[in-house]
């Protein structure tokens, strides 16, 4: 009886992250913008996929070499893929401390 009841949790479980998912029936952008296996599996936009990337703090295109916190949504303001599924909505970050930035900034600290 346990294991159908946790089978059913399960289920309920997919059937929900599958609702939630805002890819579906998309391209996701890393497939649009040819991302490279390394950055896929770092992005946040891979992993929490039930928000677009231009909502996510710290996703790899919101990076730059002078130091951006991600925080930054401008460029996603000319992106084609904020253009082609944004329906011209203002950019609000809803996902805070899960970037890029932020694992690199923990990983300085355990350095230190």
């Amino acid at each position: 009886m346990a294991e159908l009841t946790q089978k059913v949790q399960i289920t309920d479980t997919a059937t929900e992250v599958s609702r939630f998912n805002f890819w579906v029936d998309k391209q996701p952008c890393w497939e649009k913008c040819h991302c490279p296996e390394m950055i896929k599996a770092e992005c946040p936009s891979t992993l929490y996929q039930f928000l677009p990337c231009w909502e996510i703090e710290g996703t790899y295109c919101k990076l730059d070499d002078r130091g951006a916190t991600g925080k930054d949504t401008s460029i996603c303001e000319v992106c084609r893929v904020y253009k082609k599924y944004g329906n011209s909505e203002p950019i609000r970050i809803k996902l805070f401390g899960k970037g890029m930035d932020t694992q690199l900034k923990a990983l300085e600290n355990i350095a230190r």
